[in-house]
């Protein structure tokens, strides 16, 4: 359809720090369904974090199947957040939390989870701040804790005249192209993966792959414990 950002039919709903557009507010993709049929199957209370939140799109779906949930993200949705909880009757069950996850201690300060999602932001960072991240959430994880990670992919269109495309996955951290940061505002350097490149990422901060795949748009997505 005209105006449509993809074959989804995603609007061009920007974050507010240009980091890219708030997919999340818009419908669950694959792995936010999978994290959801997760909660769901437990018999247990759950506690779940959405890290790089945005909205809290996904953080409102998990709080709905009756898991406690924690939105945390670098920009300030507090507001927003607290709004949509409320008109949904999960006030009691929804806390936000602005922090730059890359220098905060989840475990530390929030205790461990069953889950946590941490779609569209990895690629932010260099791979070895990413590395530190995934340790970061792995220390927060419960013993049979998962974590839902995502990541743009190096052969998504967005990877169209990428200028990291042959650098090493070590090095790789360059913007997009001008029509690129044009149409997905996704703004500063980023380092887009492969499969093997977010394999890796899981493996060296010590995460056991459950499975790793590619998204029909081409982006990468992985489920890990």
């Amino acid at each position: 359809m005209a105006g449509d950002l993809n074959l989804y039919g995603d609007k061009r709903n920007t974050t507010v720090g240009n980091f890219g557009v708030d997919i999340a507010q818009q419908r669950a993709d694959d792995l936010d369904t999978l994290a959801l049929q997760r909660l769901a199957a437990s018999s247990s209370p759950t506690r779940a974090l959405d890290v790089g939140s945005a909205g809290g799109g996904q953080a409102i779906r998990m709080a709905d199947i009756g898991a406690d949930v924690i939105a945390l993200d670098i920009d300030d949705y507090a507001g927003a957040f607290s709004a949509a909880a409320q008109a949904r009757g999960l006030g009691d069950r929804c806390a936000f939390v602005r922090q730059d996850i890359a220098r905060f201690d989840v475990a530390g300060n929030l205790g461990d989870f069953d889950v946590i999602v941490c779609q569209r932001m990895i690629h932010y960072v260099r791979f070895k701040t990413a590395i530190g991240i995934v340790e970061n959430l792995m220390r927060a994880l419960k013993p049979d804790g998962r974590l839902y990670l995502s990541a743009s992919g190096l052969h998504s269109e967005l990877g169209d005249g990428y200028a990291g495309a042959d650098s090493h996955l070590d090095e790789r951290y360059t913007p997009l192209a001008d029509a690129m940061v044009e149409a997905h505002a996704m703004h500063g350097p980023v380092c887009l993966y492969s499969v093997a490149d977010l394999a890796r990422l899981l493996e060296t901060a010590g995460m056991r792959i459950e499975q790793v795949f590619t998204s029909p748009f081409g982006n990468i997505k992985a489920v890990a414990r």
